[in-house]
Formats: C-alpha cells, structure tokens, sequence
C-alpha cells in the first residue's frame, strides 16, 4: 500500500511538471512563429522534448501499478519503452524542419525575426519555470525516493543552460547581428537531437534485452549465502527501473529437496535486496557434483 501510494505522488508530480513544461512549450512556439525567430520556436520542441519525458515518466508509474498477468507474465513495463521510442523519433522529426530552415537562413540569409521586449519576457519567464520545475522534481525526488524524477529534474536544469544561450541569441539579433538566430537554433537542435538518440537508443537497448547487472557482481551476492557452492548461466533483462534476472545455482548434492529450496530463497531475498529494482528473480538449483562452468 505505501508503494502504491509513492507511485502515485510521483505521478502527481508529473502531471504538475507536464503542465508547466507544456505551458513554456506553447509560449515559446506562438513567440517564435510570430517574431520569426528560429531559436525561439526550436527551443519550444526543446520544451516539448521535457513535456515528452514527463508522459513517459507518468506511462511507466502506471505500468508498475500493474502488477503481471496471464497474457502478460513479465508485466507490462515495455509500454514505457514504446511510449519512448514513439516520442524520441516524433520530436526528432519536428526538429528536422527547424534544422533545415536554419541551414537556409545561414545560406541564403533572410530577414531577421523582429525582436521586442516580449521576447525577453516570454523567454525571461520560461526560464523562471524551468528554474522552478527542476528544483521541484529534484527535491520531490528525493522526499520519494524516485530515481526518475531526480534524473528528468537534472536533465530540466541543463535545460536551464539552453534557454540562457537562447536569450543570448535574442539580444545579439536585436543589436544587429542576423546570423545569431539560426546558429542558436542549429546550437538548440543539436542538444534535442543529442537527448532524442540518448532516448532511442536506450530503449533499443532493453529491446535487444541488453544485460540490467554484471554477471560477477550477482555471482558475488549468490556466493556469499551460506550453503551455496556455486553460481552460472546468470542472465538479466528489461528496464533499468524492472529487470528479471535468472541463474544456476550449486548446492551440495547430499541435501534434501527442502534444504535446497530453503537455500534458494534466501539467495532471492539477498538479491532482491542489494540489487535495485529487480522485480523478479528465477533460480534453477543444480547439485554441485554436476557444476557446469560459464555464465
């Protein structure tokens, strides 16, 4: 019951930060389309890039409120990966657009956007929120523990860094210099594309059932349970916030069944609790006289 209820704080924290971030998205957007400016307006997808994680933070916290069924043994934690992958090449996609129009503007050259003092306030004032939405994720992450809110609040303070470079943009266009708004767009779009690779190529990596733990590290928690002779065949797969893992483990061939299981369950529970976030854990048994080497 205190695990739900932790989800589901983190879940309220999201749907605040998806507001906030959605809301700095829309009016950097109408500010660019409307001024003209490149930076401006790739600097709203920037916004949209953290609005997007913060969809696929609230999917995952709602998968894991479903616990696993028939149809789906191993839970339900791939629509998060989904969600992602779904996300990273959408946004990648609208960056593209603003990439090429800022190739021509530095090729061609054309008109600059026209830049008021509403542009310093409505980038001044996203600013502000983001200032704001990282410290809010960073210390809720911390008051629930939650490794994702930590993570998306650092990943909304570098963010922080873009949007200075943007106003920047705004003051060197406003003093004249016409090539400042397309190069701090193209500047904006390389960290969008950088953050939408990192996305996709992560969740690529669970679909490949790329490896959670090293083997030797599992292999050490195993060994240290008493009665236990021998370790291999260590396999880990999913999402870094819930993997599977699966083993051989020796025993002296001599004990009972009972014994034997007795053994096993307390290397689960030693793995359960030194490995973060394992959900599941699966231990074939084999009698030590029978040892096979390998992973």
């Amino acid at each position: 019951m205190a695990a739900r209820s932790n989800l589901q704080q983190v879940q309220r924290v999201l749907l605040v930060t998806l507001a906030l971030n959605v809301a700095v998205a829309v009016a950097k957007g109408v500010y660019g389309v409307l001024s003209g400016s490149l930076a401006v307006a790739s600097d709203a997808v920037h916004s949209m890039l953290d609005a997007a994680s913060n969809v696929v933070g609230w999917f995952t916290t709602r998968a894991a409120d479903h616990p696993p069924d028939e149809g789906h043994p191993y839970g339900h934690r791939k629509i998060e990966i989904l969600a992602a992958t779904f996300l990273g090449i959408l946004i990648a996609g609208g960056a593209l657009q603003f990439g090429w129009s800022a190739v021509e503007a530095l090729i061609y050259g054309t008109p600059p956007p026209t830049i008021g003092a509403g542009g310093f306030v409505v980038v001044g004032a996203t600013l502000v929120v983001n200032v704001f939405v990282a410290w809010y994720e960073a210390r809720r992450g911390r008051e629930l523990n939650s490794h994702f809110l930590t993570a998306d609040a650092a990943h909304t303070a570098s963010d922080v860094v873009v949007t200075i470079g943007v106003l920047i943009s705004l003051a060197l266009t406003k003093s004249g210099l016409s090539w400042a708004d397309p190069v701090a767009a193209l500047l904006v779009l390389a960290v969008i594309a950088h953050v939408a690779w990192s996305i996709m190529s992560a969740n690529i990596d669970i679909l490949l059932d790329r490896a959670v733990y090293e083997p030797e590290e599992v292999r050490q928690i195993v060994l240290a349970v008493d009665g236990v002779t021998g370790c291999h065949r260590v396999r880990s797969r999913g999402a870094d916030t819930a993997a599977h893992l699966d083993l051989h483990m020796q025993t002296d061939g001599t004990l009972t069944l009972r014994e034997a299981h007795d053994i096993s369950h307390r290397v689960e529970d030693a793995l359960l609790a030194k490995l973060d976030n394992l959900v599941d854990v699966t231990i074939h048994v084999e009698p030590h006289d029978d040892e096979e080497e390998g992973l």
